[in-house]
């Protein structure tokens, strides 16, 4: 088992490392003016949405705060987009729909230009923002119809999201893949209805469910409003997320192409991490809880449309939807590839359940989550400690080479004495 000590180093460890695995202000603000100009152009005046008031918002990990870097320092981040019309013509069927939201992007010069090919449920605008680091970034727009008013889509923008009814919340969206309905219903309701929003609600709900902690370290009413405020801190499930998906991108980071197509997807494991999180207030405890528990959440159900048995994760706000879906393609290698996933967490996590020092917690960390990011967070963390040592307020516990302020059951502990150095003296 490892020391008290050592689990308070640990939770500061991986606080940091997460926020260093987080978007920055300054790409968080970057993606919020980009957005904020797709939605101003989408509701020109001269657009044929225009009289069905979009609504430009984002969605996914952007508003439940687990969003992260790309493994490749070159990658783009993936920022998911909701295009949200109150209402259409009634002749219009999903089709029309996607083509005149890809239409009115394309009247746009630089718009056109970043416009990849249509996908099967979302246009994707590729930024590249003249080599700035901070607008790299695809973003999927996803054509929806909200037949519930645009009263609904204004009180979720300006007031408590949290407050919302998640059935008032469904949007019926566009999939090409669902033929014929794609090109002959008209019918909104019968089209495929997501709920981004309510999957959020149901997110946030248990994210602030923290065992004796009345306080809220983000808001998820302030993440869906026009323009939100950048948000640093987390809560122990989202950084556990966060976490969870890094190590994903790293241990795939290698396979060929067409094999990372395959690798768990973040709804799959955000959903998983949520049912089994148990409201622990500190990221290692939530962390190794979730790694152990997650797969009992896997259900097996008979699927109605086949007549076969197959693995089931719902989503949470609709269970008749499954999100491991693709698991039961033919050839598809995504259930073998999530356990192989959940195995390497299982492995490059055992060092937490004994005493480690911070050379051999440094190395193992830079195998599950990257070079850069951790050794930031340690340099980041020395520079702490080394003022906090400056300011006598520094201990050492001699038997592990931990350095911090807690000594709680420690006895082998010894102040750390500042030094000054003056060259040669």
């Amino acid at each position: 088992m490892i020391t008290t000590q050592q689990k308070t180093e640990l939770e500061e460890i991986l606080d940091v490392l997460g926020e260093n695995l987080s978007i920055t202000e300054a790409q968080h603000d970057a993606a919020v003016r980009s957005y904020k100009a797709v939605g101003n152009w989408l509701t020109n005046q001269e657009s044929e949405l225009a009289d069905y008031n979009p609504v430009v918002s984002p969605q996914g990990s952007f508003i439940i705060g687990t969003l992260i870097q790309t493994v490749d320092p070159d990658g783009d981040i993936d920022l998911d987009i909701v295009c949200e019309l109150n209402g259409k013509k009634q002749s219009w069927t999903q089709k029309d729909v996607k083509e005149l939201v890809g239409d009115q992007l394309r009247k746009h010069k630089k718009y056109d230009s970043i416009l990849d090919d249509e996908g099967r449920r979302c246009w994707t605008l590729k930024y590249r923002e003249n080599g700035n680091a901070n607008e790299r970034y695809h973003m999927d727009i996803l054509p929806a119809v909200n037949t519930s008013g645009y009263s609904i889509i204004m009180e979720r923008a300006y007031s408590n999201l949290s407050d919302q009814k998640i059935e008032s919340l469904v949007l019926s969206i566009t999939d090409k893949e669902k033929v014929p309905e794609y090109y002959t219903s008209t019918e909104p309701s019968n089209w495929y209805l997501s709920n981004p929003f309510g999957y959020a609600i149901w997110f946030m709900k248990s994210a602030e469910a923290v065992k004796g902690v009345k306080t809220k370290m983000f808001s998820l009413n302030e993440s869906v409003k026009p323009t939100p405020k950048f948000q640093k801190q987390r809560l122990p499930l989202q950084r556990v997320v966060q976490l969870l998906k890094r190590h994903r991108d790293i241990m795939f980071k290698d396979y060929t192409d067409e094999d990372k197509k395959e690798k768990p997807i973040s709804c799959i494991i955000t959903t998983l991490a949520t049912h089994a999180y148990n409201g622990e207030d500190n990221i290692m405890e939530a962390l190794i809880n979730v790694i152990n528990n997650m797969e009992e959440f896997i259900e097996v159900r008979l699927d109605e449309k086949n007549g076969k048995y197959v693995k089931w994760i719902s989503n949470p706000v609709k269970t008749s939807e499954n999100f491991a879906d693709r698991w039961a393609l033919p050839n598809s290698k995504r259930e073998r590839f999530f356990k192989d996933w959940i195995e390497k967490l299982k492995l490059d996590f055992g060092i937490f359940n004994s005493p480690f020092n911070r050379i051999n917690l440094s190395d193992s960390l830079k195998k599950s989550f990257g070079d850069a990011p951790v050794t930031k967070t340690f340099s980041a963390i020395g520079n702490k400690m080394r003022i906090l040592t400056e300011n006598g307020n520094n201990n050492v516990d001699r038997n592990l080479g931990l350095v911090g302020t807690a000594v709680t059951g420690l006895n082998e502990v010894s102040k750390v004495h500042p030094h000054k150095f003056f060259g040669n003296e």
